[in-house]
């Protein structure tokens, strides 16, 4: 029994020593699978789970967009009306894998825009590991594009969804290029002249660009006014109110675009200020003494040109004695508060013991001595004008022609036409031909005289006597020297009908 005892503990401890050796031996054959001894060292080897080694193996294609330009035909970087630019692209695939079916979509960011084309879409194909492509989108603005900046989206995309974020690009546009340019609607001439203070003026813009800026000088003096615009095919009309100073005034519009452009543009507007009145009266229906072919036309004339030079018209055709005299007496009450008075007869005139007279036209004139109680006494009006203390008095009788009565008295009149008057100071009379000799009435719509007159009234920049002096030149030629106007004159300043700058 004891034997069998003692005998019982050395097996129980080789049984230990056998599985301790077993698992060592296990241990050993596991760090071997892991573990190489390489010249005394260990080189580890890590391993790989099945979801990595299928990533490597397979890879990825990744796109990039190395370059882009934008070339157009002005090469300014800007989109200009009718224009084409490119836009050109450069596209490389940096992965490891093909990139399949490639295309390039071109969107615009903002709103569309009018007048705008280009191409949507490109495809470039496959691209391969480290290939690159060009792509080129066209991009075109026609006549209806206006001033803008159009943005674009750039996107790369790939068959299986390896796109890259989208690039964007901002293209100025500009509109068709509208040189700026500006012409004048009133006034209509460069040197004019003007007889009220308050006028419009109103310029006509071309410009590619709205209108950013307007400034008006007068007298190189800023005048601060609102002012009207109006926008028409190819630019604005503006509208602007100006108060004129008296006598000269040099105006300057100055107006600037959105481009920053500038354009000016002047007049010169002499501002006449004094006020003047007209009392003219035209005989040609004598019911006695036949008809005359122009003074009723030369009046109608002459008021046109007279209210041209900022006269105040009174006009009457074919007066009876008493409304003669009325006229005249009116006319008188009206020219207080008057600058400059100015009266006009066209008709049958006649002189009278030194006195001229104008024949109303009911007149019969059966005696010479009917003269003074039949007619009208010219100075009648110069001693109104005088009671008016204008400063300014300007008496013009055309009145010269053959007396038709005469041939009926019993003695002749003293002298032909009309006599010399005096001038009163501060006055013009002027005579359609030198005093004791006529005139003819004339062929033309016009008298001869009259249609001179006509002419340098209206011609700026003459003093009235330099206006005189070129009707006389003008119809002492028409006339072959027959007719020789001639003038009286008192006045202390300088009149012009027109002034000029």
């Amino acid at each position: 029994m004891l034997k069998k005892c003692s005998n019982y503990g050395p097996v129980k401890n080789n049984i230990l020593i056998f599985k301790l050796i077993f698992f060592a031996i296990a241990l050993s054959f596991q760090n071997s699978a892991q573990s190489q001894i390489i010249s005394g060292k260990v080189k580890t080897i890590r391993l790989v789970t099945a979801e990595e080694e299928k990533i490597t193996i397979k890879g990825f294609p990744k796109l990039q967009v190395d370059e882009q330009v934008l070339t157009d035909n002005n090469n300014n970087q800007v989109l200009e009306a009718n224009e084409t630019a490119k836009l050109e692209l450069k596209i490389s695939n940096t992965g490891n894998k093909v990139a399949k079916n490639v295309r390039i979509d071109l969107k615009q960011a903002n709103e569309k825009l009018k007048g705008l084309l280009f191409d949507s879409s490109v495809d470039l194909g496959d691209l391969q590991p480290g290939e690159r492509k060009n792509a080129t989108l066209v991009i075109a603005a026609d006549d209806n594009i206006h001033k803008t900046t159009a943005y674009f989206s750039i996107n790369v995309l790939e068959e299986a969804g390896f796109n890259i974020p989208p690039i964007y690009v901002d293209i100025p546009v500009n509109p068709l290029i509208t040189p700026l340019t500006l012409s004048w609607d009133s006034p209509d001439i460069e040197d004019t002249t003007v007889f009220k203070s308050n006028i419009p003026i109103q310029i006509r813009i071309k410009s590619g660009s709205s209108i950013k800026k307007v400034t008006l000088f007068n007298n190189d003096i800023i005048q601060i006014s609102d002012f009207n615009r109006q926008k028409i095919k190819d630019g604005y009309i503006l509208s602007l109110p100006l108060t004129l100073s008296g006598g000269q005034n040099k105006i300057e519009v100055k107006v600037e675009n959105e481009d920053n452009k500038t354009v000016s543009g002047t007049r010169k507007i002499y501002y006449q200020g004094e006020k003047r009145l007209a009392l003219l009266i035209g005989n040609s229906d004598y019911i006695y003494g036949g008809s005359l072919s122009n003074p009723v036309n030369d009046v109608r004339a002459m008021a046109e040109a007279l209210k041209e030079v900022g006269f105040e018209v009174m006009k009457y055709e074919n007066l009876q004695q008493k409304d003669m005299k009325k006229s005249i007496d009116d006319f008188g009450k009206n020219l207080y508060g008057y600058d400059v008075g100015l009266f006009y007869y066209a008709g049958h005139g006649i002189q009278s013991d030194g006195f001229n007279y104008l024949i109303p036209v009911e007149s019969q004139l059966l005696a010479y001595e009917d003269v003074e109680y039949d007619c009208v006494r010219a100075d009648r009006i110069l001693r109104k004008m005088e009671y008016a203390s204008t400063d300014v008095n300007v008496l013009i009788l055309d009145a010269c022609r053959d007396n038709p009565f005469e041939r009926k008295w019993s003695r002749s009149a003293s002298g032909k036409g009309l006599a010399f008057m005096d001038a009163p100071s501060g006055s013009i009379i002027a005579y359609a031909t030198s005093p004791g000799t006529t005139a003819a009435d004339g062929s033309g719509k016009n008298g001869l005289y009259t249609e001179a007159l006509l002419k340098y009234i209206q011609k700026g920049g003459l003093q009235i006597e330099e206006v005189f002096k070129n009707v006389r030149k003008e119809v002492e030629e028409k006339s072959s020297g027959k007719q020789t106007p001639w003038e009286s004159t008192s006045l202390k300043g300088y009149f012009y009908f027109k002034r000029k700058f």
